[in-house]
């Protein structure tokens, strides 16, 4: 098996939040061990402070908005797959005509249930 682009892309773009994260974790032990030792906060260490907050904001409307495409994608996939089925209904004998006529159904509400919750994450990307 092969690994598509868009599961490549998405490996990477983990691989550096992973890295990030790393990498603020380090800095959170080094501000920690700063304060314990009594080095108060300065402009600097502020302004380093706004400047996570701001970032972490913007990652977590990213990750809203990563997760609305990835409902908008999974409720199109479900939309195919009722298709199929009611194509599949249309050329079938009248015994698995219905089995058909049901999997499309349920397909169909699979795809209504991921438009909702692409909406919901738009509305939580707004909120953030």
């Amino acid at each position: 098996m092969t690994v598509t682009e868009p599961e490549s892309a998405g490996r990477d773009a983990a691989l550096l939040r992973g890295e990030a994260a790393r990498k603020r974790a380090v800095e959170l032990q080094q501000r920690r061990a700063e304060l314990a030792a009594g080095r108060p906060a300065d402009t600097e260490s502020a302004e380093r402070a706004r400047l996570h907050a701001s970032e972490s904001l913007e990652r977590a409307k990213q990750a809203h908005r990563d997760a609305a495409a990835r409902h908008v994608e999974a409720g199109a996939a479900h939309r195919r797959a009722a298709a199929s089925h009611e194509q599949a209904a249309m050329l079938a004998d009248d015994g698995s005509a219905d089995a058909h006529q049901d999997a499309a159904a349920v397909h169909r509400s699979a795809a209504a249930l991921h438009d909702a919750a692409a909406i919901e994450q738009g509305e939580l990307e707004e909120e953030a």
